[in-house]
């Protein structure tokens, strides 16, 4: 079976895929079809000699596991500083946290009511880094060589705020889906009301059109043009006619299109 890497093993940020597809060949296939139990599902991987034991699936993960280089939780949820290590100098912010602190187990679980306003720690936090950069610089003006200690509780500081601010990833992922949302709704309603306005240019430019043929059916009209011809003449004198009435048909066009 495959061994999981030690704790704190390097890894690539663009790691190789795995070797394992290598072993999944033809006559690996069959002979795992062999091995399959009476319901017809593989049998554990433990009981599988090598290399068949690669072509089964693992179970699924309990507690962490490690990818990338990073440990992961299962079910996710954010650690809380107990686990990692660090003195917590807040109230737990979560039901779920106040249980760990009582012994209940360890994390934050995600979508707990709250029970302490982050945004008072935050400040309480704020001053206190204040406070303690003061302390560290009256320590290297009088003893540089006690630092340590100032350092390790400005550290400690700096890893309780940045834990209360990544505690408003989700907030800060709803409230980001919403704003997308937001702009997505008001782009749509932009462009729905630059649609009503280029159909009311097309209507008002329809409109005028018909202004202008009306004019024309008017200027031929009063001009006498008739639809059949009653001599060569009068022909020529309507085509003439016609002519000029296109002419003031695209003169008033023009001039309302300016307009």
């Amino acid at each position: 079976m495959p061994q999981e890497p030690p704790p704190g093993a390097l890894s690539s940020a663009f790691p190789p895929p795995p070797t394992y597809y290598t072993h999944f060949t033809g006559e690996n296939l069959t002979a795992l079809k062999s091995h399959r139990l009476e319901d017809g599902t593989p049998p554990a991987a433990d009981s599988l000699p090598e290399p068949l034991c690669y072509l089964v699936p693992p179970p699924p993960p309990t507690g962490s596991y490690r990818a990338f280089g990073e440990e992961w939780m299962v079910p996710e949820r954010y650690p809380s500083l107990e686990e990692a290590g660090i003195r917590q100098l807040y109230p737990p912010t979560s039901m779920a946290a106040t249980a760990a602190a009582n012994g209940g187990g360890g994390g934050v679980d995600k979508g707990k009511e709250l029970t302490v306003d982050r945004t008072i720690e935050l400040r309480r936090l704020s001053k206190s880094l204040l406070l303690n950069y003061l302390e560290l610089v009256g320590v290297m003006g009088m003893a540089p060589e006690q630092f340590h200690e100032k350092t390790a509780d400005l550290e400690t500081i700096l890893f309780n705020m940045h834990h209360l601010i990544n505690e408003y990833r989700p907030h800060q992922a709803r409230e980001t889906l919403c704003l997308r949302m937001e702009e997505q709704l008001e782009r749509t309603r932009r462009e729905t009301e630059e649609n009503k306005k280029a159909a009311a240019k097309v209507e008002d430019i329809l409109a005028r059109l018909e202004l202008v043929a009306k004019q024309a059916d008017a200027i031929c009209a009063g001009d006498g043009l008739g639809v059949g011809s009653l001599g060569e003449k009068r022909v020529d004198d309507g085509v003439a006619k016609a002519r000029v009435r296109d002419m003031e048909a695209w003169k008033a066009l023009v001039s309302m299109g300016g307009g």
